[in-house]
């Protein structure tokens, strides 16, 4: 009888993925590959894990089930063909990509947050690694909790090319999956066009920074760069740098374009109106890939910065990392329903003012100034916690049952007058506590910050007659619904508020008039959040 492997919470599996696509090449003209540390987990021949699963289908188009597992613990490495023509077929590596970088998206996420986070449903995340549909329809269902990744035809390659290859792409569906387990009324029926493009916002910048916080990949980028004649480290500018870090499927429409390159071109005026949710998104991902290319040139300006590619790279990607971890974080600190742009500010700096009080390195600084240049404002710093209007607040709550009881959280909510008045809730409907969440994330001094989360919604259904008499114009039945996030210090005392008021007749009024775009914008995406440019930038077969 064998003896199992012994493992511990917090054992890693290192996983080999390529570092953007099958067309970033290595020294020796091979793709370039990058290394992942992803929890390691009990892994059963499919693969199937926990939380992910994945499908890999056979030359007949049948399941072809992969081992990855090593023994009953963790993953077995393997590396890609060295001939890139041999990728789209090696349906073993398939497996190990779609798997490692799900798997190290979601490890992102709750590293940030501090800790699990489940999908949508409480189910399993199904990844189609190879799926026979068009790459148009390549995507994230929210009705099965899948993602299928669809199949392009690529002049260089003679089979179809499995999109799952390009790292980004997976990140990018996977946080859409995420986010809908996380906050799923940011992407129901009822959610306006901000919630559509906040979802894609965040994925798309999931997954340029993901790739960008690989050194190997900013260091090939530097050296390719330095290959211009005249050019040296001390003369490059991360701006030059970033137009060939920051493009989104790199490489795939054709031989020098990406589906999505944030950085270059003018931003529409209008974009905040914008009904396609990418086009609404460009503003924010600008904003947040500035704030990294700003901090970047800064780093660099320091004496002895620019000693080596190596350390050039390094200083990017660590910069990188830390902006994509302030990103996340912020989420936490976000309303359950109707949030928008300053709502995302504003919880990117009070997270980050919990974890890095000094802020030395002028991280939000410079997070605010490049939001202010596309038109977004977050208030002063004092009143971040949004607790101007309760400062007097009765605390009959118990601190054992506080962070896990949702009607301790209901108790505190109706034991205080003031919370109720400043969320506008109508005291007679029902007030839903959707989740009570403990929290532990480690600051840079090594000390844990401990606090509790917990979001509630109200949700009322007013009829025409209903809604006139409150004051909103609309000739059709409406839902009004709001709510907010409340989190609580290690002492059990409310420490922040993000409220979406509920009978706020303006706030209201704006989110009706609002809905029908954001419903036939909808409409006309579909359920895939992956839209590639026209067609006649697609590779000819």
């Amino acid at each position: 009888m064998s003896v199992p492997t012994p493992h511990r919470a917090g054992d890693l599996s290192s996983l080999t993925v390529l570092a953007q696509g099958p067309h970033l090449m290595d020294a020796a003209d091979q793709p370039m590959t990058h290394i992942l540390r992803v929890p390691s987990e009990r892994l059963l021949t499919g693969p199937l894990g926990a939380r992910l699963e994945v499908v890999v289908l056979g030359p007949r188009g049948r399941r072809e089930n992969q081992v990855l597992s090593l023994g009953d613990w963790g993953a077995e490495d393997i590396t890609p063909p060295t001939d890139p023509a041999n990728l789209p077929t090696d349906r073993r590596f398939l497996a190990q990509q779609a798997y490692a970088v799900a798997a190290h998206t979601l490890a992102s996420f709750e590293r940030a947050l501090g800790r699990r986070i489940g999908w949508a449903g409480g189910r399993r995340l199904t990844l189609y690694a190879n799926d026979p549909i068009d790459y148009r329809n390549t995507g994230y269902s929210p009705e099965d909790c899948s993602i299928r990744f669809g199949m392009i035809h690529d002049s260089r390659h003679h089979n179809k090319l499995p999109l799952v290859l390009y790292r980004d792409l997976v990140a990018h569906e996977v946080t859409h999956a995420v986010i809908d387990g996380y906050r799923p009324r940011w992407g129901d029926a009822h959610a306006g066009a901000d919630q559509l493009a906040l979802h894609e916002a965040l994925a798309d910048l999931v997954a340029m920074l993901g790739v960008f916080t690989a050194e190997s990949v900013v260091e090939k980028i530097i050296t390719v760069e330095l290959q211009t004649p005249g050019a040296t480290l001390e003369s490059i500018d991360s701006t030059l740098l970033a137009s060939g870090l920051f493009r989104f499927a790199d490489n795939l429409f054709s031989h020098d374009k990406a589906a999505r390159d944030p950085l270059t071109g003018e931003l529409s005026a209008n974009w905040r109106q914008d009904t396609d949710p990418h086009r609404r998104a460009a503003g924010v991902v600008r904003a947040v890939l500035g704030t990294v290319l700003r901090l970047w040139r800064a780093e660099l300006g320091r004496p002895g910065r620019r000693s080596s590619v190596h350390q050039v790279a390094a200083a990017g990607a660590r910069i990188g990392e830390r902006v994509l971890n302030m990103l996340l974080r912020g989420l936490a600190y976000m309303a359950p329903v109707d949030v928008g742009w300053e709502d995302l500010l504003r919880g990117i700096l009070a997270a980050d003012a919990v974890v890095v009080p000094q802020d030395e390195r002028n991280y939000r600084g410079a997070l605010r100034s490049c939001f202010a240049e596309v038109g977004i404002l977050a208030g002063p710093p004092h009143a971040l916690d949004g607790m101007a209007e309760m400062r007097e607040l009765n605390y009959p709550v118990r601190l054992s049952a506080l962070g896990a009881d949702p009607d301790e959280v209901l108790r505190f909510i109706w034991d205080n007058p003031s919370l109720l008045d400043a969320a506008k809730l109508d005291p007679v409907a029902r007030i839903t506590i959707d989740r009570v969440r403990p929290s532990l994330r480690i600051s840079p001094d090594g000390f844990a910050v401990a606090e509790i989360g917990a979001s509630f919604v109200q949700e009322l259904r007013l009829s025409p007659a209903e809604a006139k008499r409150l004051g909103l114009r609309t000739t059709a039945a409406v839902v009004l619904r709001g709510g907010g996030l409340l989190r609580f210090d290690e002492g059990g005392r409310l420490c922040f508020a993000a409220l979406k008021p509920v009978l706020d007749v303006g706030r209201q009024q704006e989110l009706i008039n609002g809905a029908d775009a954001a419903r036939s914008a909808a409409q006309r995406m579909g359920n895939s959040m992956f839209h590639p440019p026209a067609a006649s930038q697609a590779p000819t077969p």
